[in-house]
């Protein structure tokens, strides 16, 4: 069971069971038309989305932001009258150990849509400390070996095992930097000590120290770090900058999910809180937020079912593509079930749903989405 995609401390893991086209009015009721028709699990994008004015913290890299207008509602064609294009995706699937074993795979998939095996191995030992995070070429694995408290930092199909010591005590679950680093965290809740590793276990170094919550790794050499309101990211200087996005005031962040390469965009994860907190009964909204600038871009749900408090719906990993759209792995299951349903979709720069894919099959909670 998966309740939500925050930065997992080792105790969490353990217990861890989303150009305007003008037309004149009658193409404009022939769009309407067709949106209506259209299924919600689609291709079509779902209800406009908004940009919302914002402003950023000042940091020492600039002040306060000029305030932004929201952007006027858009209108798209229908999918049949469009061509989407995909890049070339990789995907990682986990290994499994019960009931029936079957070795960790790496996918590309095909420009026609298909998924091929490139490559699979053993990464991993049932029973670590933590899941098993895979670089983004899909070469290299690491994880927290419970067995003399190390980080192990091998190839993804074996043979080229490291080991770093790791201090007794909590400590957070290891991502990539990039394929040649990785990130971990130790120390204690509230107080955290990021470092970093090269992938044939040298060059230790920490990069912040007394932070409130473990690191995400979500773009190259980016880490982030969130609270209920605000993103601040890292680099290996230290603090970059701290953005408080301007989303909706009763929204509480709950995940970022990727950063685009030039650290000028990040995606978080937002949710309107529940009694008791339970992801089960949160309506979760997504957002494309600008670090300059602060202003949001709501993603449109895949489905208008999840505009409701469902738990559906949660983006948890982003690759940013070079014409300004996106394609985020999705979750349309909800956080309660035994298994996700991962989907792929494709959002445009104005937020809205352009296309959408399947994975390959078998997913599983630590399914994801490598670049």
């Amino acid at each position: 069971m998966n309740l939500a995609t925050t930065p997992r401390t080792l105790s969490a893991a353990l217990r861890r069971a989303p150009r305007a086209l003008l037309a004149s009015t009658a193409l404009l009721l022939a769009v309407g038309a067709a949106g209506c028709a259209a299924s919600p699990t689609g291709t079509t994008a779902a209800r406009p989305s908004t940009a919302l004015g914002a402003t950023a913290t000042a940091t020492a890299m600039g002040g306060a932001a000029p305030a932004v207008t929201a952007s006027r509602p858009l209108t798209v064609l229908p999918a049949a009258a469009r061509t989407v294009s995909w890049p070339l995706l990789t995907w990682y699937t986990p290994q499994r150990y019960a009931p029936h074993a079957a070795p960790a795979r790496i996918w590309r998939q095909t420009p026609a849509g298909k998924w091929q095996l490139v490559r699979q191995g053993m990464p991993g030992v049932k029973g670590s400390l933590s899941n098993v995070a895979v670089s983004p070429d899909g070469r290299r694995a690491t994880w927290l070996a419970s067995a003399q408290r190390r980080l192990v930092i091998d190839r993804f199909t074996g043979g080229a095992k490291r080991t770093v010591p790791v201090a007794n005590g909590p400590a957070c679950e290891p991502s990539w930097l990039d394929n040649l680093r990785v990130v971990y965290a130790q120390g204690r809740e509230g107080d955290w000590t990021y470092l970093g590793v090269n992938a044939d276990g040298t060059g230790r170094r920490v990069f912040a120290t007394h932070q409130k919550s473990c690191p995400t790794v979500a773009g190259t050499a980016v880490l982030a770090r969130y609270d209920a309101r605000t993103v601040t990211l890292f680099g290996e200087g230290g603090p970059r900058r701290t953005v408080k996005p301007r989303i909706p005031a009763g929204l509480k962040i709950h995940g970022v999910a990727g950063v685009s390469g030039d650290g000028r965009n990040i995606v978080i994860s937002t949710h309107v809180p529940s009694p008791g907190e339970c992801a089960c009964g949160w309506r979760i909204r997504n957002y494309r937020v600008s670090m300059a600038t602060g202003a949001a871009v709501e993603l449109a749900p895949l489905d208008r079912a999840w505009r409701k408090p469902t738990g559906r719906g949660l983006v948890e990993k982003i690759v940013f593509l070079r014409t300004g759209g996106l394609v985020a792995q999705t979750n349309a299951a909800m956080p309660g079930d035994d298994s996700p349903r991962y989907r792929l979709v494709r959002y445009g720069t104005d937020g809205r749903v352009v296309g959408s894919r399947s994975v390959p099959a078998g997913d599983q909670w630590a399914s994801r989405l490598l670049g």
